[in-house]
């Protein structure tokens, strides 16, 4: 398997964009390319690691009953 600590994950929204739009202006017909595969996986753990808010369904005005 490749090495997977050459690629940094990012931890921000931001930084997350940022390493996709890198990913998508990669040469992507390489296929033996291992940084390309690393980038995929830095992309794939960061967005498996954002922390989502959790939504709760409010009714406006439902404190008050």
């Amino acid at each position: 398997m490749a090495d997977q600590t050459s690629a940094s994950i990012p931890t921000t929204p931001q930084e997350l964009e940022q390493a996709l739009q890198r990913y998508r202006n990669s040469d992507l017909s390489d296929f033996n390319n291992s940084e390309l595969f690393n980038q995929w996986l830095a992309i794939r753990t960061a967005a498996l690691e954002q922390k989502i808010p959790d939504v709760e369904d409010q009714v406006p005005g439902e404190d008050s009953y």
